[in-house]
C-alpha cells in the first residue's frame, strides 16, 4: 500500500488477505492501527442513522488531525442489508472502513472489498426477484388493456423482464 505524505509516496506495508476472487484485502483492523499509528491526534466519529425504512445508515467521519482542522478528512458510509447478530457493529467497521480507503488506507485502493460487492449483488438479485414476483401477481389480477397500458406506464423503467410480463399479459387479454 502507498500513503501519500506531505506529498510523497512512501510504501507502507499493511497486512493482506486473500479474498473470494483471489483479490488482497486490508482488514479494517489493520488499517485502523496503521492509521492511529501515524496520526495520533486522529479523531474518528461514528454515527448510526436509522432510516424510515426501518434500515440504519451509519456514518464515520474521520478527522486525520483533531487539532488542525484544515487536515485531511473523510466521511464513510454503510447501509444495513440485514438484521442479525453483530451486524450493528458490522456495519460501523464497514463505515469506519470506507473512510480510511478513501484517506489512502486500503490495499491497492479498494473502498468497497469483493465481499460487499459480491452481498450488495445478492441483494439487488433479491430485490429484483421480489419485484418480478410482485408484478406477476398485480398483472395477473388486471383484467382490462386500458389498466394494463396504466400499469406499464407506471412501471416501465422496472427493467426488461417487468416489461415482458406485462407485454405477455397483453397479448393473453387480446
Amino acid at each position: 500500500m502507498i500513503i501519500i505524505n506531505n506529498n510523497e509516496k512512501i510504501m507502507k506495508k499493511i497486512n493482506t488477505v486473500k479474498i473470494q476472487g483471489g483479490a488482497q484485502y486490508a482488514k479494517v483492523s489493520d488499517r485502523l492501527k496503521e492509521f492511529r499509528s501515524e496520526n495520533p491526534r486522529a479523531s474518528i466519529t461514528t454515527t448510526p442513522i436509522p432510516q424510515d425504512s426501518g434500515m440504519v445508515l451509519f456514518k464515520a467521519y474521520i478527522l486525520k488531525d483533531k487539532a488542525d482542522e484544515h487536515s485531511a478528512d473523510a466521511t464513510g458510509h454503510a447501509l444495513q442489508i440485514k438484521a442479525g447478530t453483530k451486524d450493528f457493529e458490522k456495519l460501523e467497521t464497514v463505515a469506519v472502513g470506507r473512510a480510511l480507503a478513501l484517506l489512502g488506507y486500503g490495499a491497492d485502493g479498494e473502498i468497497a472489498s469483493s465481499e460487499e460487492m459480491e452481498e450488495f449483488e445478492r441483494f439487488q438479485d433479491e430485490k429484483k426477484f421480489e419485484l418480478i414476483e410482485k408484478t406477476k401477481k398485480e398483472v395477473a389480477e388486471i383484467t382490462d388493456v386500458k389498466k394494463l397500458r396504466e400499469y406499464y406506464l407506471a412501471n416501465k423503467g422496472n427493467g426488461e423482464e417487468v416489461a415482458e410480463i406485462i407485454t405477455n399479459r397483453s397479448n393473453e387479454l387480446k
